[in-house]
């Protein structure tokens, strides 16, 4: 069980009632919106091969076909950029296309190395069938027009980034509060009990946050965020309980920081979890750490 007295509490039922009101609704920071380095990083890879279908905004819509294909011929390196502009990543440089009519896939190449006349009609045929001629009539510069395609398609990894940003959120938190005589490694590659939790699968695994005194790991913490609920926060919690256990056997302790809307629709598997890990805290509550550094 949480060992409340020791963060303050009187009682249990105390603990949780305060767990569950100091919960944040939401970790959304100004950096959870876009990763605006991976999104211009994308546009400027592709810079030259832009530029270059940026002339075909200016060739009237007849000669634009054949525009391309010149295009194409002399610049193949200009076909990788064809997917990105209808926000596709080609895996392998293929496009795998199912056509209703004659019930079978047809595979769609965008690999330089495999530009060339004989291949250029399968290409303008993708390019019309997707919208892509059609584009080259209503924008006026690739640059942006990829820019915003790229920032729309960030917004698709926000999920993960959700629970980056409030790792972070906890790592620099604990380094703000915790005392001099102890050593805050994030991600730490030299400590994790993983190995003994889930064997041969948990291969460079690491704990968010390892907390040294004097050298040796005296406190492994994992911190995660939940707007959801859903099967996953609870099979975490199920799994924590197990860490705890080992953490004991390893003359460690384990801290679990957790945090989001979810836990209100999931109380009763968190509980459950509570009653069977020394140390559970959320955001507002990590001020309490060194607590838990001292009772050691």
């Amino acid at each position: 069980m949480v060992r409340f007295k020791e963060l303050g509490f009187e009682t249990f039922k105390e603990y949780i009632e305060h767990f569950f009101e100091t919960l944040l609704p939401s970790n959304k920071t100004y950096e959870y919106f876009v990763d605006w380095s991976k999104v211009i990083k994308v546009a400027r890879r592709y810079n030259a091969e832009l530029s270059l279908l940026n002339s075909l905004t200016k060739v009237s819509a007849s000669d634009r076909e054949k525009e391309l294909v010149k295009l194409l011929v002399k610049y193949p390196n200009v076909v990788e950029v064809i997917p990105l502009l209808i926000a596709e990543r080609a895996k392998d440089g293929k496009i795998d296309i199912f056509e209703p009519n004659i019930e079978k896939f047809i595979v769609f190449e965008f690999k330089q190395s495999n530009v060339n006349k004989d291949t250029t009609p399968q290409i303008i045929e993708f390019c019309i069938k997707t919208g892509i001629m059609e584009l080259f009539d209503k924008v006026k510069d690739l640059h942006d027009y990829l820019l915003g395609v790229e920032v729309g398609k960030d917004t698709n990894t926000r999920k993960n980034r959700s629970g980056e940003i409030f790792e972070r959120m906890c790592q620099q938190k604990i380094k703000r509060l915790i005392g001099k005589e102890f050593i805050q490694i994030n991600n730490d590659r030299n400590f994790s009990l993983y190995p003994i939790l889930t064997g041969k699968q948990a291969k460079g695994k690491t704990h968010d946050v390892v907390i040294y005194k004097e050298n040796k790991p005296i406190l492994v913490i994992e911190c995660n965020f939940y707007n959801v609920s859903g099967s996953k926060p609870i099979s975490i919690a199920e799994s924590y309980v197990e860490m705890n256990r080992i953490a004991k056997q390893n003359n460690v302790s384990f801290l679990w920081i957790t945090d989001g809307p979810a836990w209100n629709d999931m109380k009763e598997p968190l509980i459950r979890a509570m009653n069977n890990i020394d140390w559970v805290l959320n955001f507002r509550m990590l001020d309490r750490i060194e607590r838990i550094l001292w009772k050691r």
